[in-house]
């Protein structure tokens, strides 16, 4: 007799550690006897444990892995206590259910709930569609518990966030207060006072690379031992940067001064932050030790003002400008112009920014001068150009290129009316129960309210998608007559701003021994790189 390989998926996050019944123990009694009732059926093959995770979020490390073996085809059964192991947010975990399980042939069943996504006679429907609502409201209602008593501590002068800032360490007898870290403040110190001494961040920063000294990213992996990502999208940096010198210079945190909620979350299952009103910040003087005082602060932040200058000027700005990168630290190539020679002509030369501000310790100098780079892209727009002369591929792109941008955005559109059919079920549901009284009106209300404003979120997404189709109809209408004027150039003897910015989505350069190489990436609408 066929038997499924079996997963076993067990989780618990740190508001269910008081609470015996959801302990990882009781969930894995429950789940091998159930197993061992339906041996003829079941071979467990793996079990995955998150210990101490919110089901809030999907970014689990155990859950990932037992994804990916379901890709694999390691597992095709999949068995939890409950269905709030898998997911608390109601509309992700449907999702989940539907997309993941449900269309892999995977089988699913929450033994609590009744729940087998291979027995639909057995599962019952509005059952499972009412739980799921309910950790839905669960979530909600943490997260507004937590936020409110996040809010309270930030009101009071008490420091919330995750990390201590650089200089700085959470206290071991109150978390929410900051003590000065001995070695740490000493740095900070020293770049005040370098600083005021007349250095430049960029100096600043390279004195500190060149000494060896840890970044605060790498201080707070490296010495204090934290499990600490940075937030900068240049994940790899190791080394103090001029934006690294500016932030310590700017940061009132070193004059003892607390200053808090400056970004805020709509709602749990929305993380994008926002930026709060100055005038709603907290701010709380004297919250802990300064490690700067408030002169010596007031000083440098006359002095930021008054230092301040474009660094884009006309003068700086090429027609690479935006385009041009270096390809092992991903940084912009910043221009140079050269030295006058004899006969007092002149040209231009791009060089990694991270060598020019940095050194050679952080990256090398991928010179190339604009000449040569001029040559390459001649070649290589011109040959990307004779293979989209060829009648099949034009062809490709007028059928296909509106029809696939098309498709994505219906599928979207269907995914938030999914989304709207839920709200409707949400509220019909909620409806029922308010009748058989199984919720009291003022929960009904709080319910109501909540559910018309995602139901609102919903509509304006589905409205601002429809508009996004019709003004690509718009684009694509000019963009075949862009393509149709640019195929006509069987040739490209030069290179200028316009061309550049219509095709090219990036130009790489990357440095192997003494030698150059040039990656172009050329783009156009609907065909990619």
């Amino acid at each position: 007799m066929y038997k499924f390989k079996t997963a076993m998926y067990c989780r618990i996050s740190h508001d269910d550690l008081n609470q015996q019944s959801e302990s990882i123990d009781n969930q894995r009694l429950i789940i091998e006897s159930y197993i061992n009732e339906h041996k003829n059926e079941f071979e467990l093959v793996k079990i995955y444990i998150d210990d101490g995770i919110s089901g809030m979020t999907y970014d689990r490390a155990a859950f990932t892995e037992m994804m990916s073996d379901i890709n694999i085809g390691k597992i095709n059964a999949i068995i939890v206590k409950d269905l709030s192991r898998i997911g608390r947010e109601q509309i992700e975990t449907l999702n989940l259910i539907k997309k993941e399980f449900v269309v892999k042939n995977i089988r699913f069943i929450a033994i609590t709930d009744n729940f087998d996504s291979f027995d639909s006679c057995k599962s019952d429907g509005l059952s499972t569609s009412f739980k799921l609502l309910l950790n839905d409201y669960y979530c909600a209602d943490i997260s507004k518990k937590v936020r409110s008593a996040q809010s309270a501590k930030m009101k009071k002068g008490d420091f919330i966030g995750s990390y201590a800032p650089y200089g700085y360490n959470k206290s071991p007898e109150n978390k929410n207060q900051l003590v000065i870290d001995e070695y740490a403040s000493q740095i900070v110190k020293r770049i005040f006072n370098m600083y005021l001494s007349g250095a430049g961040k960029l100096t600043i920063a390279k004195t500190l690379n060149n000494e060896g000294i840890l970044n605060p990213t790498m201080y707070k992996r490296e010495v204090q031992k934290l499990n600490y990502v940075n937030s900068n999208k240049l994940t790899k940096t190791k080394y103090w940067t001029y934006s690294t010198i500016h932030k310590i210079l700017s940061n009132p945190v070193y004059t003892g001064s607390m200053v808090q909620h400056k970004t805020e979350i709509k709602a749990y299952n929305i993380h994008k932050k926002i930026q709060v009103p100055k005038n709603k910040w907290y701010v709380f003087e004297n919250a802990h030790q300064p490690i700067i005082d408030n002169e010596t602060f007031n000083i440098v932040q006359n002095m930021l003002k008054t230092k301040r200058v474009h660094i884009e000027t006309t003068e700086n700005l090429s027609k690479y400008t935006g385009l041009l990168f270096c390809k092992e630290c991903g940084r912009a190539m910043n221009k140079f112009l050269s030295k006058p020679k004899k006969n007092g002509s002149r040209y231009i030369t791009f060089k990694c920014s991270t060598y020019s501000k940095l050194g050679k310790q952080n990256c090398t100098i991928h010179s190339i001068k604009e000449s040569e780079l001029d040559e390459i892209l001649i070649k290589e727009i011109n040959k990307f150009m004779k293979q989209a002369l060829d009648s099949e591929t034009c062809e490709y792109i007028r059928n296909n290129s509106l029809n696939e941008d098309e498709n994505k955005q219906k599928d979207t559109i269907n995914n938030l009316n999914e989304k709207l059919d839920l709200c409707y079920n949400k509220r019909k549901t909620m409806l029922k129960y308010l009748s058989e009284n199984i919720i009291n009106t003022e929960d009904f209300k709080e319910f109501d309210t909540e559910n018309k404003k995602e139901i609102e979120t919903i509509k304006k997404q589905i409205s601002n998608t429809e508009e996004q189709i019709k003004n690509k109809k718009n684009q694509y209408n000019d963009y075949t007559v862009w393509l149709e004027n640019i195929l006509k150039h069987k040739e490209i003897t030069e290179i200028n701003r316009e061309l550049l910015v219509n095709l090219v989505d990036r130009i790489y350069v990357s440095e192997v021994s003494s030698e150059k190489s040039v990656e172009v990436g050329v783009r156009f609408k609907g065909l990619g790189d």
